[in-house]
């Protein structure tokens, strides 16, 4: 227990700098520019003003999120220093679970202590960490318990208890309920145990009961959720847009089978991943390899690899960050890599350069880390816009002449949210509160009629002026436009459109 309570803090004091490092949700960026975390905390803040997402305000993700992202928003309503804390905590997570789940097969615990902090360095200078708080990122920790409650099971051949059966169902709820894609993993683990209890004729009686432990969990998070959308008489907005639209409206066309599609998708993500994606590979090398002497547990983590994989690409799209929840199977390849290492015992010969002393050994662990980060921080997409304080952002910037008119209304037209709901405090004016990629007239219809009528006290568009778009916008006059850079390779020009007093 003391052993588990130490990699517990090891895995959260590397989470905090790691991340505060890499997410521009940490005190060291002005703010969290990226549209999609925006999106998620303009709904968030939005809840606890008494709106509902889905009837009130469009987007995408899945309850569970937004309501995550309200329970920040009580504490940290005008900055993402609580969209930090929970990142830093559901990372912590991934690490504390990732670490578990090696020394199943290492049992050394000093190796994986350097083990976890080569993984708390390589996954936030990847390709598909983007910006910071994606669900993927907040998820990652789910699936690596997932893997590392049944492999511990098989070890101790017994089947799962009720605390981990639960759990999984809990996670399983939450990413129902957050992003149902990520789900192919469940179906890959749940499989996997079905065949692992019948193939085991100890473990045939206690099926029924693993099943209603899971359902169970899963049954806990969807009623809290159904209550809350009953109470407010939004279940069938929560059916039209979070299952309907996603499913009906969102997919992208694709040349070929989907299967196609998936293998393509998963293909250039972990490709493009450099800094883990080598993990993946050395991983399913390492379980296949492993599969005479343990085929249970290498059949287990190759569902789960190729169901989450099946379900995430399904839809034909492949954004960057979507393929930051493969990073759940990295520690596998660090496993393997671990165990090659024992055979020339560099791990031992490391520790042994040290007297027997927890102290000196932390400080040995501690330059280990100081060398990581040192690795890291040139590397870092997100670095440059540490280097502008909040006045200098185009957001701040807007939100100075937003913020002249009391309790102002804003429309984000054009665009995903950029922020500028978060800097000024605004309100939206509009259900569709900025543009989402979903072929929906409904959406455009609305927008307009909010233009046209002059709904909205300001409008934000970027690129594009109102003139370039088909829209009346007479009720409103140009007050200011800025440039800014979103990430290294882009620089986006906005304008900012005010109501013309009458």
């Amino acid at each position: 227990m003391k052993k588990n309570r130490i990699l517990l803090l090891w895995s959260f004091l590397l989470s905090a700098l790691f991340i505060g490092l890499a997410s521009k949700s940490s005190p060291l960026y002005p703010m969290n520019d990226w549209v999609d975390v925006n999106c998620f905390f303009t709904v968030g803040r939005s809840i606890l003003d008494g709106m509902v997402p889905y009837r009130d305000l469009y987007e995408q993700k899945g309850p569970v999120l937004y309501f995550a992202f309200a329970l920040v928003s009580m504490f940290s309503r005008n900055s993402f220093v609580g969209v930090y804390l929970l990142e830093v905590v559901t990372y912590g997570l991934f690490l504390y679970f990732s670490g578990k789940l090696a020394k199943l097969y290492l049992g050394n615990s000093r190796t994986v202590f350097l083990l976890v902090a080569a993984l708390a360095a390589l996954v936030p200078i990847s390709w598909s960490f983007t910006h910071g708080g994606s669900v993927e990122q907040l998820s990652l920790f789910m699936p690596v318990y997932g893997m590392y409650s049944v492999l511990r099971a098989l070890r101790d051949k017994r089947a799962l208890t009720f605390p981990e059966a639960f759990l999984n169902g809990i996670f399983a709820g939450i990413i129902l309920w957050s992003k149902y894609t990520t789900l192919g993993f469940y179906l890959g683990l749940c499989l996997y145990v079905l065949i692992w209890y019948l193939s085991t004729k100890e473990l045939r009686s206690q099926l029924l009961w693993t099943i209603s432990y899971f359902v169970l969990g899963v049954c806990t998070i969807s009623s809290v959720v159904l209550i809350y959308f009953m109470l407010n008489d939004a279940v069938d907005d929560l059916v039209k847009v979070y299952f309907y639209n996603n499913i009906v409206l969102y997919p992208a066309t694709v040349e070929g089978s989907r299967m196609d599609a998936v293998w393509n998708c998963l293909k250039a993500a972990i490709k493009q991943n450099e800094s883990f994606g080598w993990l993946i590979h050395a991983g399913i090398f390492w379980l296949l390899f492993q599969l005479r002497k343990q085929w249970r547990a290498a059949l287990m983590a190759l569902l789960c690899f190729f169901g989450l994989a099946i379900g995430t690409y399904w839809g034909g799209r492949g954004y960057d960050y979507y393929g930051l929840i493969f990073a759940a199977f990295c520690v596998l390849g660090l496993v393997a890599l671990a165990q090659a290492l024992q055979f020339s015992r560099l791990p031992q010969r490391f520790f042994a350069l040290f007297p027997e002393s927890w102290v000196i050994r932390g400080c040995a662990l501690a330059l280990a880390v100081l060398l990581l980060f040192a690795w890291t921080l040139p590397s870092h997409q997100n670095l440059y816009l540490s280097k502008y304080d909040k006045e200098d952002t185009v957001q701040y910037r807007f939100a100075k002449i937003i913020q002249t008119v009391e309790n102002p209304t804003l429309l984000n037209y054009g665009f995903l949210d950029g922020g500028f709901y978060f800097a000024s405090g605004a309100k939206p004016a509009c259900r569709y509160f900025c543009y989402f990629n979903i072929n929906a007239e409904e959406m455009w219809y609305e927008q307009q009629d909010c233009i046209e009528s002059g709904d909205a006290d300001f409008i934000v568009t970027r690129h594009y002026k109102l003139s370039q778009y088909s829209v009346n916008h007479t009720k409103y006059e140009l007050v200011d436009s800025a440039s800014h850079p979103f990430d290294e390779n882009y620089e986006y020009t906005y304008y900012l459109y005010q109501k013309i007093s009458d």
